[in-house]
């Protein structure tokens, strides 16, 4: 059964100056119809401006790439995380002070205290399940690594490098365990929990947290990566494990959040869940570090910069606001290639 259509972009008079460097960008972007490609759209207040999609989901079988064709959006999974954890913190099920380790086995033999708001900053000082994951004799690219199998890492990687709040270093194990806590709190499992938090409330049918990354879903991409000699290969998804990933999503589904979002910032000030998340708590960071809770904040321009990415496995995503002045870009792609989903060079573009 097809989704619902996606309604077209808004009409615009006046482009404001960074939707006019945009288009300028796009005129000169194009995207082969037998190629891997990408799905973007540019928001103002929740309005949809503009939305390109171009290339190929299925290069075996000519599909090409709609707003409804189902993304995995790798660390993008994190800021929904965070936002669970951020209801959570206001509902009084959880505190951003709670020690993990009295909670998670994973975590018992640990010495310092791993608090729920150093995971949430990646100052908790975990090594990366991933990296030791990769880092196995004998191990394949392709071999699948699940829930269980990524909370046994943690709990043998030998505990935190440094002083948990000490310093910034991005690792995948805090937001797996921090999926173990909403799961243990909730007692739903965190595809049902955020289906009946975020997911179902905000309208995105085809969106969601999933286990077996192999299973069939309608409407999914595969994604691409060049081999060395230049020719397209089909790339894999072996990650069974979620909270640092595991969300799959479609643009159209993408354009209906951030309009929530948008909504939820402007009803709720500072309470908002994005407010809440560019939140620069010193109890768990150096003042100043730019990755709050599940976002990266930069100023740009006069005004923060807010946004989180993801890149796995062939498959990109990007979601970039201004909520200053209502601007957003979503970018979602199938190819293994920097210049769709990199936060740096599309700030430069639209805020030079």
């Amino acid at each position: 059964m097809l989704p619902e259509s996606a309604p077209p972009p808004h009409p615009l008079s006046e482009p404001t100056p960074a939707l006019a460097r945009l288009d300028r960008a796009l005129a000169e972007r194009a995207v082969s119809p037998q190629a891997p490609g990408f799905a973007l759209a540019w928001l103002q207040q929740g309005q949809v401006l503009r939305r390109q999609v171009q290339g190929c989901a299925h290069l075996e079988w000519d599909a090409p790439l709609t707003e409804h064709t189902r993304f995995y959006l790798a660390s993008e999974a994190k800021p929904w995380v965070a936002a669970l954890v951020l209801q959570a913190v206001a509902d009084g099920q959880l505190d951003l002070m709670e020690d993990l380790r009295a909670q998670l086995p994973a975590l018992a033999e640990v010495d310092h205290p791993v608090r729920i708001g150093h995971a949430l900053r990646h100052t908790s000082g975990l090594p990366d399940y991933l990296a030791l994951w990769h880092a196995q004799l004998a191990h394949h690219e392709n071999d699948l690594v699940d829930q269980a199998q990524a909370l046994a890492l943690i709990a043998r990687s030998g505990g935190p490098r440094f002083v948990p709040g000490e310093r910034y270093e991005y690792s995948n194990s805090n937001y797996v365990l921090l999926a173990e806590r909403l799961q243990q709190i909730s007692g739903l499992s965190l595809a049902e929990l955020a289906q009946q938090r975020l997911f179902g409330p905000w309208g995105l049918r085809d969106t969601g947290f999933e286990r077996d990354p192999w299973r069939v879903l309608p409407r999914r991409a595969r994604s691409y990566a060049r081999d060395p000699a230049g020719a397209w290969r089909d790339q894999p998804v072996p990650l069974g494990s979620w909270g640092d990933g595991g969300l799959w999503s479609t643009l159209a589904d993408l354009e209906r959040a951030e309009a929530a979002w948008w909504a939820d910032w402007q009803a709720r000030g500072p309470h908002s869940l994005l407010a809440r998340a560019m939140a620069d708590d010193a109890r768990f960071a150096p003042p100043g570090q730019s990755y709050r809770f599940g976002l990266e904040v930069l100023p740009r321009g006069g005004h923060d910069v807010v946004f989180h990415g993801g890149a796995y496995a062939g498959f990109r995503a990007l979601c970039l606001r201004r909520p200053a002045t209502g601007e957003a870009l979503l970018v979602l792609s199938n190819r293994d290639e920097d210049a769709d989903t990199s936060a740096p060079d599309w700030m430069n573009l639209l805020w030079p």
